[in-house]
């Protein structure tokens, strides 16, 4: 997937990212490059001088306990920091989705409260409150820290997320030839 232009409330930019995602596997990888600059804080279009590169690699893994989400991130965060993210979630079977976050980075206490940063998160689809089916979700996180050290990129789509459905058991079933 490739991307351009304002990516967040903060920056724009543009980027790319790449996930491997095997068809029944438990285990999928993703990588993400971008380059952004910070945008003015009035909100329109213009920018203010600070530019960097950031991006991560990640390793998602469906746990198989109690629809157990584990993702790992490495990589480079706004700030110029280098660290590592930690997010466990579990979604229920109504698709709500509860987890958090952690990471932990190199930035010492240069940016802000330091090189901690967390946040608790849930997201509930859109399905819950309509008639008709979507595909969009409603998000809430809370996070005390906001663009400090370990502060990532919030675009607003990822890979990962795009192709849920090819979660194990929901995309492709076993066919049941006794039906036949």
């Amino acid at each position: 997937m490739g991307y351009c232009g304002l990516l967040e409330i903060m920056y724009a930019g543009a980027g790319g990212e790449l996930l491997y995602r095997p068809f029944n596997s438990p285990l999928a990888l993703g990588a993400d490059l971008n380059w952004v600059r910070q945008r003015e804080f009035d909100q329109r279009f213009g920018l203010h001088d600070y530019d960097t590169w950031t991006g991560h690699l990640s390793a998602y893994l469906e746990t198989g306990l109690e629809d157990v989400l584990a993702e790992v991130s490495v990589g480079r965060y706004l700030a110029g920091d280098l660290g590592t993210t930690f997010d466990l979630s579990r979604e229920f079977d109504n698709g709500v989705r509860v987890g958090a976050w952690a990471t932990f980075t190199d930035a010492g206490d240069a940016f802000g409260e330091g090189s901690f940063d967390k946040a608790l998160y849930l997201s509930i689809p859109m399905d819950a409150f309509f008639v008709r089916s979507s595909r969009n979700r409603a998000s809430i996180a809370w996070q005390p820290l906001t663009r400090d050290g370990g502060a990532r990129l919030n675009r607003r789509y990822r890979l990962h997320d795009l192709t849920e459905e090819r979660d194990l058991g929901r995309y492709w079933e076993e066919y049941d030839s006794s039906w036949e």
